[in-house]
């Protein structure tokens, strides 16, 4: 199914992004199940994984704890509850569950400080490297390989031959080379949200946070290690932050508390996860050990949880389009430039940037300022009408609706929206050129001095349509999410033909009548 309203998520769009078109659906006669062989390292590293899930669930760590490593460790992106995860969301730190950078990067600097003995062995560089690199790419595997894990894999890969080989010293190319490597791999990663994030927040560090690096420099230690904890979260955070409201409308206004009060002790605590996942394997459960995980574990949940229901500092309903998104990149590109260059006759390019952007806002404000639409919503088992008009939105349903449900809140992503009217629901909705009748279970279709232009088929109405047609004659049919699939066959059936076209929105999606 495409998406089914305005701001809502586009699944069909996603699947075929990924390269996926077509569904099957199989009986026991279409497939055969076959021995589960070990055939290869990758099987080896998939059965190891799910004997330290064993492990841990035999073990005597809280439920918290036992769902964080599985997150952390053993790639189980839906072993922690969805409320959890949405909350590490709002409070803005959300990338610590998903394995990615920020872990490979840490897994990367401790593999280094482990195996630096290696060094001192005739050609140890070399074969120090290709440790570093192989265990990496073995803890990819391990993992359960996915893209996010693949993609974080490769361009540390380069970060590592870079560091430890001291012949490298661009980083910023190594970027762009494992950038290009994986597209070349598999295009599709282009179109994955993940694979855009994590790279601009790499840029953004690379580039953006020597800039605001040199903007102070503090003596103590403590207020240095603090100060470049803040400038490495702002330059990710600037570099993502348009794409991130493009793509998920809300700003987490406290994501830097949340990166203070926990990437500083991270590192540590994934290390100890690490060691704690080691212990486990090898069956010895150190019971202080334990308690000590679960405790921290649950002071990062509270700690987070707190930090999340700060609700005033979560923006949320934010919208950017692809425009106004790469208006701002532009922009964005150019005022580096100018800080890079130092020079006056460079301010021009910001300008210039800053004006496409106005241009863009002022162009967006025009085209929607002009919005003037009737929208036939859909929603399973329930029929809602929607009135649009600029920034103001009038709804009207028989059934029960919010504002603040889904349905809503993805419209307001969709569109500048100030007011919303929930009104009560009529059958008839007259305009100049529109004459829209909801034909419902009364199956009253037969109004004086009427003429249905559009018919909207609701709540199963027990009619003959193939009537109903030929007395109304409209000009198109819907059936919304209040029908069942039978009824809506036949439907089909009877418009196909009187020639009458049919527009299914639990296929299709909402469907706008410009008025």
């Amino acid at each position: 199914m495409s998406r089914t309203n305005p701001g809502g998520f586009d699944y069909k769009k996603y699947l075929s992004q990924i390269k996926i078109h077509d569904q099957l659906q199989l009986t026991q006669k279409n497939f055969v199940l076959i021995e589960d062989k070990i055939r290869g390292p990758s099987d080896y590293l998939n059965q190891w994984n799910a004997s330290l899930e064993k492990k841990l669930d035999q073990s005597q760590l809280s439920m918290a704890s036992k769902n964080t490593l599985k997150t952390l460790l053993l790639g189980k992106r839906d072993a922690l509850d969805r409320e959890l995860v949405q909350a590490y969301a709002d409070a803005g730190v959300v990338h610590i569950l998903a394995i990615s950078g920020l872990h490979i990067g840490i897994i990367m600097l401790f593999l280094g400080f482990v195996l630096q003995p290696i060094q001192s062995i005739p050609g140890g560089k070399w074969i120090y490297i290709v440790c570093i690199v192989l265990l990496l790419w073995v803890f990819a595997f391990f993992t359960g390989g996915s893209p996010s894990v693949i993609r974080a894999v490769t361009m540390f890969s380069g970060f590592a031959l870079a560091k430890y080989s001291q012949r490298i010293h661009s980083t910023f190319h190594l970027l762009i080379v494992s950038f290009f490597l994986l597209l070349v791999f598999y295009p599709p990663f282009l179109y994955q949200v993940g694979f855009q994030m994590s790279y601009l927040a790499v840029l953004g560090i690379i580039k953006i946070h020597p800039l605001l690096q040199k903007l102070w420099e503090p003596r103590h230690r403590i207020v240095q290690k603090l100060w470049e904890v803040t400038t490495v979260c702002l330059a990710a955070q600037i570099a993502v932050a348009p794409l991130s409201i493009f793509y998920f409308h809300q700003f987490p206004g406290l994501f830097l508390l949340s990166n203070w009060l926990i990437l500083p002790f991270f590192g540590l605590f994934l290390i100890a996860s690490l060691g704690l996942v080691v212990l486990l394997a090898m069956e010895m459960e150190i019971r202080p050990l334990t308690i000590g995980y679960d405790k921290t574990v649950s002071t990062m949940n509270d700690v987070i949880l707190w930090v999340a229901n700060q609700e005033s500092f979560l923006f949320r309903n934010m919208r950017l389009s692809l425009t106004l998104l790469i208006s701002i990149y532009i922009l964005m590109g150019f005022i580096y430039w100018g800080m890079k260059v130092q020079k006056i006759r460079c301010l021009t390019a910001p300008l210039a940037g800053l004006l496409i952007l106005q241009l863009v806002v002022v162009f967006e404000h025009w085209e929607n300022s002009k919005v003037h639409q009737l929208w036939l919503l859909y929603q399973h088992n329930k029929t809602i009408i929607a009135h649009h008009t600029p920034k103001k939105l009038v709804l009207y349903s028989p059934q029960k609706i919010t504002e603040e449900g889904r349905l809503i809140n993805d419209f307001k992503n969709e569109y500048p929206i100030d007011t919303i009217q929930i009104e009560a629901f009529k059958n008839t909705f007259i305009t100049n050129e529109l004459n829209l009748l909801v034909l419902d279970e009364k199956a009253i279709y037969n109004i004086p001095d009427f003429e249905a232009t559009h018919l909207l088929m609701s709540s199963n109405p027990m009619v003959n349509l193939d009537r109903v047609l030929e007395n109304l004659r409209p000009k198109m049919v819907f059936s919304d999410g209040s029908n069942y699939p039978w009824n809506v066959s036949r439907w089909k059936i009877s418009c196909q033909k009187h020639n009458v076209p049919f527009v299914n929105l639990r296929e299709q999606g909402a469907y706008a009548i410009n008025l």
